[in-house]
């Protein structure tokens, strides 16, 4: 027999289709006309998406009913592109209710198929060794120009910390897209809107006698745009972020998600009973670790390489385990483990060393929520051991195979850091971003021409996130993609370039600067006449033309703030004298910015730039700016020296 709440719910979801169908069968071919003036440019628009979370007790907890719906209008002959869909979810969660159907024009009705299948299959994320999330995959049938998918289905959350969010505006448009929460007496909610700056987002909330439903509708919401080096779209796209704040039982309020101190609470009882205690095996480990070592910063340090050269990353998530690490003596034997499992195995060894080390949870670059904001599993997808020192926070995250001791990944650099130091007892800090400076490529080249041709000897110095991300894929490329990589890394002048030779210093030092040295040539490069020589002495062009279009909607992201610097000193050659240079180039802003300049040192020609970016991100009201550096900067690469016959 069926448990009463499926029998109602389906009862819900079925009469929720048949009221909008009965609307879509009295609707004439004048709103398909409509629509597809209206968006001309468009395959397909959303007449309308919903979502209505209910919120009920059960068992004297809440449980999260969220009824989804959605009816899509396709508007050109690319039906095929929507016929496959996916339902996710993971095994906090459930899926019940589906009801999916193609409507076929047919005349001036549809005809109705329904989707008879519905596949479940288990969804790996890339980078991921198990992920336990899953889909429900199934095809709309006889699609066509005019048809309508229609679908509806629950989605049962049984864990009240992990839900519940909203967004407007996807990369389809829509004519209205609708959020609601039924909430019961006795249960409390809190809400935030993102990304809505006017009255958009129209909200009403009704009063029932057992329920208060809390609706927020956007009419029109367009869509979004697939914009090339973008954030993750909660910092930019209109959303909700709806959390359940508390609940009373029997007189009793229970807190979930109503200020950090409840998250936290929640985090620690996921690590509280992980197993810490020091086996005879990692005692002795660290002790052959740490020997030996002048002070707690080197037992630190030599234990943070340790863990990244000895323990794999391997992304493992499962339900809630998502949130438990393992015990340190587990990772140390098996050799791999996640992000929490890095962590707890750093925290339980430098513990043993007699050092100072937490569990810290934190939300990549990827989140846009603070702690604050958002007090909900939604501000983090990440864990990192915090080591403390003389009032000095170390982010160690072990999880960047090639980082050194003081660089913590690129992914966290300005987000808040939550680091657990025991029951009730946190700090929220927020991480550092690294300073421009460390950040540097340099690239400086002796130049000789002959003939047409570029031969040169090249040294090129990286440091920082950059010197990391270079390490770490020649360290594990086989040979034709580590030519490929140089090529891409060092290439200059024109698509001839070729490297006849390279050597290295420090691949594997994770302490040191890379040091690259190598010789080049470049054929077809030089321009020249009877008695000149024409030359581009900026070999290598960074940004060129690289113009923010006026209708991107998403800001610029970078990975890590950063210099470029590139050095040419060409040997003038005998009987040859400079005769034209280019004037000086520069561009000044406090976020990005590029200088050129050229002088003549005894017989060589001596081209320096310098290109910098002092952000992690660049917002609307940068781009103008940002396009105006852009432009000078072009014209700056397309100048030429000119050398003349004497």
């Amino acid at each position: 027999m069926e448990h009463p709440r499926t029998v109602c719910m389906r009862a819900i979801s079925i009469s929720i289709f048949l009221c909008i169908t009965v609307s879509i069968f009295s609707q004439s071919r004048q709103f398909y006309s409509e629509l597809r003036k209206k968006y001309t440019s468009e395959n397909a628009v959303y007449v309308i998406r919903k979502e209505n979370a209910v919120i009920e007790m059960e068992n004297n907890s809440p449980v999260i009913y969220s009824n989804i719906y959605e009816e899509l209008l396709l508007l050109t002959d690319q039906a095929n592109d929507y016929m496959e869909k996916e339902i996710y979810w993971a095994n906090f969660s459930s899926i019940e209710n589906i009801d999916a159907r193609s409507l076929i024009p047919d005349g001036d009705k549809y005809k109705t198929i329904k989707v008879k299948e519905f596949k479940p299959t288990n969804v790996i994320a890339e980078g991921e060794f198990y992920d336990d999330e899953k889909a429900y995959k199934f095809s709309y049938p006889d699609l066509v120009n005019g048809a309508r998918e229609v679908l509806s289905y629950t989605e049962r959350i049984a864990d009240p910390h992990l839900f519940g969010r909203f967004f407007f505006k996807i990369f389809d448009p829509a004519e209205e897209a609708e959020y609601s929460v039924s909430v019961p007496n006795g249960v409390k909610i809190r809400y935030k809107l993102f990304n809505v700056n006017d009255s958009s987002v129209k909200f009403t909330m009704k009063q029932e006698e057992k329920n208060t439903i809390y609706t927020w509708t956007m009419q029109g919401p367009g869509k979004l745009k697939y914009d090339e080096n973008a954030p993750n779209v909660s910092y930019y796209a209109p959303h909700i972020v709806v959390l359940l704040d508390s609940y009373t039982i029997n007189g009793v309020e229970k807190k979930v998600l109503s200020d950090t101190n409840a998250l936290y609470d929640w985090f620690y009882s996921m690590v509280k009973y992980v197993d810490t205690a020091a086996s005879s095996g990692e005692k002795k480990l660290v002790d052959s670790i740490t020997g030996g070592a002048a002070n707690n910063l080197e037992k630190a340090k030599r234990i943070f390489y340790w863990v990244e050269d000895n323990i794999t990353y391997v992304a493992y998530e499962d339900s809630l385990g998502g949130f438990t690490p393992r015990e340190g003596a587990l990772v140390c034997s098996r050799r791999f483990g996640d992000c929490k499992d890095m962590a707890s195995t750093l925290i339980e060894m430098m513990r043993i060393a007699g050092l100072k080390a937490y569990q810290t949870w934190i939300g990549t670059r990827d989140i846009a929520y603070t702690f604050r904001e958002v007090p909900s599993p939604m501000a983090t997808n990440h864990m990192i051991c915090s080591y403390i020192e003389n009032g000095r926070i170390y982010f160690l995250d072990a999880t960047a195979k090639y980082a050194p001791f003081d660089f913590f990944t690129s992914m966290i650099q300005g987000k808040e850091a939550m680091i657990g130091m025991g029951p009730n007892k946190y700090q929220i800090v927020k991480v550092p971003i690294i300073d421009t400076d460390k950040n540097e490529l340099v690239d400086s080249t002796r130049l000789i021409i002959e003939n047409t041709q570029i031969r040169g000897d090249g040294k090129f110095i990286a440091k920082g996130y950059g010197k990391i991300d270079i390490c770490e894929r020649l360290l594990n490329y086989e040979n034709k993609e580590k030519k490929d990589l140089l090529v891409a890394l060092l290439g200059k002048g024109n698509n001839s370039f070729r490297i006849d030779s390279s050597s290295f210093r420090n691949l594997a030092d994770k302490d040191k600067d890379l040091n690259i040295q190598y010789k080049f040539e470049i054929n077809n490069y030089i321009q020249r006449d009877d008695k000149d020589v024409y030359i581009n002495m900026l070999l290598s062009k960074k940004y060129q033309n690289d113009l923010i279009e006026n209708d991107r909607q998403a800001p610029r992201e970078f990975e890590y703030k950063n210099i470029d610097k590139s050095v040419n000193t060409l040997q003038i050659p005998d009987g040859y004298k400079v005769s034209s240079i280019p004037d000086s180039s520069s561009y000044k802003n406090p976020l990005f910015g590029f200088k050129v300049n050229y002088r003549v040192k005894g017989q060589t020609l001596i081209c320096q730039s310098y290109i910098y970016t002092n952000t992690l991100m660049l917002n609307m009201g940068d781009f103008v700016q940002w396009n105006k550096m852009i432009h000078q900067l072009s014209k700056a690469y397309n100048e030429t020296v000119t050398l003349t016959k004497q």
